[in-house]
């Protein structure tokens, strides 16, 4: 191919260019790093086993108390008994995570595979955005009479697969405007 050729989109004024695929954006300190998809998935598991835990001794304690005699006998009562206690036990855990959310933009399990939830245009999240919008939203999808279990199925389905989009945002990141990055180290450390 030769440079005269009127094909060729040869253009001696232009700025130089390089083979780098690199463009300048990503050198720059405000760009963020995506969270990789199993450290998200090993986030989530985390602070799931926190949940788990911190339910167990509440119905360990209601199971062992006296206001199980005779509930025994009426199941109903037993599995009010343990629903309260799964319930009941959770609850701190919950209201604090959802503070750190708030503040910081992690939970637990965030916080210690080093990712945090930010604003798609770099900003910190807060509580409406980080906690309400981002995962009440998707849960009153159970909340319709009559087909809500199987909506809720199919709607936290599409959400966990969009984490294989290549922004690596589920659902409820896009409706939240929320992004999982990978956190800054701390000064110092």
């Amino acid at each position: 191919m030769q440079l005269d050729d009127p094909r060729h989109e040869y253009n001696p004024y232009a700025a130089p260019t390089t083979d780098d695929a690199r463009s300048y954006a990503e050198d720059e300190p405000d760009e963020h790093v995506l969270a990789e998809r199993g450290t998200r998935f090993g986030a989530r598991i985390l602070d799931n086993l926190l949940l788990v835990g911190s339910a167990i001794p509440v119905m360990i304690l209601f199971i062992g108390t006296d206001a199980l005699d005779g509930a025994a006998a009426d199941e109903w009562k037993l599995y009010l008994i343990i629903g309260a206690g799964a319930l009941l036990g959770p609850l701190p855990l919950v209201i604090y995570q959802w503070y750190l959310i708030a503040t910081r933009g992690q939970t637990l399990g965030k916080k210690w595979t080093k990712i945090k939830i930010i604003k798609a245009d770099g900003s910190r999240v807060d509580f409406v955005s980080g906690v309400i919008v981002r995962n009440w939203v998707l849960a009153l999808f159970g909340l319709v009479p009559a087909v809500g279990q199987a909506l809720s199925t199919i709607v936290n389905l599409v959400d966990a697969l969009m984490i294989f989009s290549d922004d690596r945002r589920c659902l409820h990141d896009r409706i939240a405007g929320t992004k999982v990055v990978v956190a800054p180290p701390k000064a110092g450390s």
